[in-house]
């Protein structure tokens, strides 16, 4: 299918690195639950509302997106599949988010500031119960999804509520969700929830190998790896292999001697601007190493994807390390704060063991 090539605005449920899960019509993992979706859908006893949870790049909004197309009558290949193609005439209305029975919930880009906001605000999550009181446009379900319900405050997740507690009939609310713990207790009370695991590492491998092919084979294990089962992560830390993966290879390779050469190299290079996705994805693998390096100094089993660094620091200075990194990110975000100054800094900070 031709793409829309004109200016869209930036999403926020679009993750870094990757086609947006409007755009994806497979999904590696996650077959029994799409199995139990289709069941409950052909026997007419589909539950009004899903919860679908697991870790960033697992697989949430495509998972979702496949329940969509089915639900409003896209035609699967195989039948009792979600696997409806992108020729479809209803996938094809949903990926350009025009089906008039489809309704998407998401933190909006504000034109004026040029930023997707901090949380969904309230007026959106009312706009809910708006949608499922119009008859649906074409006489069957109506759907809203809601990418994600950790990005709305109490209020916000109070008028999703209303909804949960009296849906009208045929109607699906699907809400994704990175941390299921954190949702007030009556919203999880009255979802099917399907918590989404990792992907075993073959099943991720084989599938990573289809998606790129002159990838080299220390890269594909590198990002299996660092992904944690997660196959949009694993294939976004691909695509970044030249920025993210090698530079951080060679960060652990350099001690314990370390090379300060190499320190700034590698933050001017993520500095800039067009870099971000890599920025990005390079904390994230740097956090991941150093819970990996606490757990080897205290068990001496190691579970990330490079060698292990050369350096001295027992369990509990790694684990300050992780913490105050963590920190250093967040501040980094949140003021606005030189991109190269926070990651040498943090860097720096891992050769020293200083906090």
């Amino acid at each position: 299918m031709a793409r829309d090539n004109t200016y869209q605005a930036p999403e926020a449920d679009r993750a870094d690195g990757c086609l947006h899960p409007r755009s994806v019509y497979d999904l590696v993992g996650h077959s029994e639950i799409e199995r139990q979706f289709a069941g409950l859908l052909a026997q007419n006893q589909l539950h009004h509302a899903w919860l679908i949870s697991g870790p960033s790049g697992i697989g949430k909004a495509t998972l979702a997106y496949r329940m969509i197309r089915r639900v409003l009558g896209g035609m699967p290949t195989t039948q009792g599949s979600l696997d409806v193609p992108a020729s479809d005439p209803t996938a094809q209305r949903i990926e350009s988010l025009g089906h008039g029975d489809f309704h998407l919930v998401r933190r909006p880009y504000d034109e004026r500031t040029k930023k997707i906001r901090a949380e969904i605000p309230v007026a959106e999550a009312r706009k809910i119960s708006g949608f499922f009181t119009r008859k649906a446009s074409e006489g069957g379900w109506r759907v809203c999804l809601i990418d994600g319900i950790d990005d709305m405050n109490r209020n916000a997740s109070n008028a999703v509520l209303k909804t949960l507690e009296e849906p009208p009939e045929k109607a699906l609310l699907i809400l994704l969700t990175k941390s299921p713990g954190k949702l007030l207790p009556t919203i999880r009370s009255r979802c099917l929830h399907a918590p989404l695991r990792a992907v075993p590492l073959e099943e991720l491998k084989n599938w990573l190998e289809g998606k790129v092919d002159s990838a080299q084979d220390a890269d594909i294990e590198a990002a299996i790896k660092l992904s944690s089962g997660a196959p949009g992560k694993a294939l976004a830390l691909i695509q970044n292999a030249d920025t993210v993966l090698r530079p951080l290879g060679n960060f652990m390779q350099s001690f314990p001697n370390g090379n300060a050469r190499l320190l700034h190299t590698i933050s001017d290079m993520l500095a800039v601007p067009k870099a971000d996705i890599s920025y990005q994805l390079f904390w994230d693998a740097l956090e991941d190493i150093l819970k990996a390096q606490a757990i080897y100094g205290g068990t001496g089993e190691w579970q990330s994807a490079h060698k292990p660094m050369a350096l001295g620091h027992d369990v509990r200075t790694w684990l300050q390390l992780s913490t105050e990194l963590k920190n250093m990110r967040a501040a980094q975000s949140g003021l606005n704060m030189n991109k190269k100054t926070v990651l040498l800094q943090a860097l720096t900070m891992i050769g020293t063991g200083k906090c």
